[in-house]
């Protein structure tokens, strides 16, 4: 993991932030070495020692120069608010806006590599592990500036007494350098811990009717305590450590200053060493820990950013070679104070228009399995229906995703009026395809929103997508029509009522070719009627469903049998009753149950 070259990005992204922040770092750090001074030439003005070359009346100094030493540290801080604090805070944008890009540009079907709780346990705390560690690299600069100053006076006041305080904080850093291991594990454990907690929350909230049907509330309330006591070990044992080697640091400093203070006594009786130089090297040596603090703490955040990063980094991480970590850091807009860009609807040229969409030879197997579609072969013309159907497992859901993008196909490809669709992905998205999936995917928001996703008000006919897809009456007779709250996944609406929404929302963006995957499974037969009557009642209409439905079957102009990931016949329902085993199979035994009349005596 290029932890360094990524840190350096995220510097070059803002640097009139960052430089800002440096400033008032420096002017944060050097404060306390300018008051030292103060302090040691008011010493020696009470001990009559010499000082400095310029006399100074001590009441000026007291009255005067340390209240403005103070205000440096005020200033700085300010400073730092207003740069720093700003760039860590869009830093920490940029990152996750980049790191769901990343995610957007995956296969949708194979976009997160864990659940989706262990996915918001890195936009959070690994995000801000990140820019944290990309700060503390400038303050780094800092404080060596502060160091190296310090030093060099101290060591021109006494060199042997600046070697000896030296000695202790040497070995401190040696010390954080070789527990660097430990760090590494401890973090990784701590890290993975919270994920699990992170996981289990959100597995628990999308299946409580589960639970509670199965009466497990009392084993999952168990699991869920054991794995935070795992949790809370392992972030006990991250937070002891370190805060041991803080007490090392602390005993460090208070080490240092008996050494001087061991040093010092027969000096101080000789002049040799004022009373001033003790107040300056007691008072300096807190600060100059710190420095050796910070520098040895670089590096267990350094391993800590770096499992931070791979950890993000997984969640973008695809076949793509141009996909690399570079990209978590790559530069790009975010609006802190300007609005929004307003969502625009996509437009095609007329001669994108579809003509003809076809499927050669795609191809598609599932890792570690012999399960996927394999040589499928179709054409769509438009203003058709054509229905994938077959027994559950077949592989009708796996064939729309290869065909979207969400999967990638293995072999074969796409073509939209005779043209290589390169990158399904990003090619069949509104206003080519639109798409509502087997379960639809609703937001806690009102339907309205729901069917706009962001989209300006204006650009949609709201009310005909909801009279396209029957739901429009039901939506009047809401209390609050189109603002009402449908609740977490439209728990407030009935599994018909979920999928005509979602269909509504499909119908607003105007495409090419709608798909549906099994869009009237939890529909009457009066509503699906009606539905695909006003879909196909539009000129042009052309799509593609999978569907058992005798309703689709007998409206559709093309039949696509699949078995076991092929396509085992081809056509119109009529054609296939006589010709495709398969085909009669389903009809009789899932579709009509062996009560419904004949195909050929039911009107299309």
């Amino acid at each position: 993991m290029k932890v360094m070259r990524i840190s350096w990005e995220m510097l070059k992204y803002k640097p009139g932030l960052v430089i800002g922040g440096l400033l008032s770092d420096i002017m944060f750090f050097l404060q306390p070495l300018l008051a030292s001074l103060i302090v040691r030439e008011i010493f020696n003005q009470l001990q009559g020692t010499a000082g400095w070359d310029i006399s100074i009346n001590i009441w000026i100094l007291v009255l005067l120069v340390l209240p403005l030493t103070l205000s440096m540290r005020l200033i700085g801080d300010f400073v730092f608010v207003f740069t720093m604090w700003v760039f860590i805070l869009m830093g920490r944008i940029l990152l996750r806006k980049n790191m769901m890009d990343g995610i957007f540009k995956k296969p949708g079907a194979v976009a997160l590599p864990d659940s989706s709780g262990e996915a918001v346990s890195r936009f959070r705390g690994d995000v801000e592990e990140t820019m944290w560690y990309v700060y503390h690299l400038t303050s780094l600069i800092s404080l060596g500036i502060f160091t190296g100053v310090s030093f060099f006076i101290m060591q021109s006041i006494n060199l042997e007494i600046t070697l000896y305080v030296s000695i202790p904080l040497a070995v401190m850093m040696v010390l954080i350098f070789f527990t660097r291991p430990i760090f590494t594990k401890l973090r990784l454990q701590r890290r993975k811990a919270a994920g699990a907690v992170t996981r289990t929350i959100g597995e628990i909230f999308r299946s409580v009717q589960s639970i509670k049907v199965a009466t497990a509330e009392d084993n999952v309330l168990e699991y869920f305590g054991e794995i935070n006591d795992k949790r809370r070990i392992a972030e006990v044992k991250d937070e002891f450590f370190h805060r041991l080697l803080h007490s090392i640091y602390y005993s460090t400093i208070y080490l240092g200053i008996g050494i001087i203070l061991l040093l010092v006594g027969s000096n101080l009786q000789n002049s040799i060493f004022s009373v001033g130089d003790l107040a300056f090297f007691v008072g300096i040596l807190g600060e100059l820990g710190e420095f050796i603090w910070n520098m040895g703490d670089m590096v267990p955040r350094y391993v800590r950013t770096k499992v931070s990063l791979g950890r993000m980094f997984k969640l973008i991480k695809s076949d793509d070679e141009y996909v690399t970590e570079l990209n978590l850091a790559k530069h790009g807009d975010i609006y802190v104070k300007e609005p929004f860009p307003l969502i625009q609807m996509l437009s095609i040229e007329d001669k994108d228009r579809l003509s003809k969409f076809e499927a050669r030879g795609l191809t598609y197997t599932y890792p570690d399995s012999n399960k996927g579609i394999n040589n499928i072969n179709f054409t769509i013309n438009k203003g058709t229906l054509t229905v994938i159907t077959g027994r559950i497992g077949s592989g009708k859901t796996t064939l729309l995703r290869t065909i979207l993008g969400l999967l990638p196909n293995d072999d074969g490809g796409l073509y939209w009026n005779g043209e290589l669709v390169e990158k399904p992905e990003d090619f069949f998205v509104p206003p080519r395809t639109a798409y509502t999936s087997q379960v639809p995917r609703l937001f806690s928001e009102t339907i309205k929103d729901n069917i706009l996703m962001g989209l300006p008000e204006e650009s949609i006919d709201v009310e005909e997508a909801l009279n396209l897809a029957v739901i429009s009456k039901e939506v009047e007779e809401l209390d609050d029509g189109l603002d009402t709250l449908i609740g977490p996944k439209g728990v407030k609406l009935s599994g018909g009522q979920r999928q005509r929404l979602a269909a509504a929302r499909m119908f607003a963006r105007k495409s090419e070719i709608q798909i549906f995957d099994d869009l009237s499974s939890a529909l009457d037969v009066e509503t699906e009627q009606l539905l695909w009557k006003r879909v196909f009642a539009r000129e042009g209409s052309t799509c593609l469903a999978v569907s058992h439905r005798p309703i689709a079957l007998r409206r559709a102009d093309n039949i696509i049998v699949i078995q076991e990931g092929k396509i085992v016949g081809q056509g119109k329902l009529e054609y296939l009753l006589d010709t495709c085993d398969e085909m009669k199979r389903l009809w009789e035994e899932k579709i009509m149950g062996g009560t419904q009349p004949a195909a050929s005596n039911q009107s299309n």
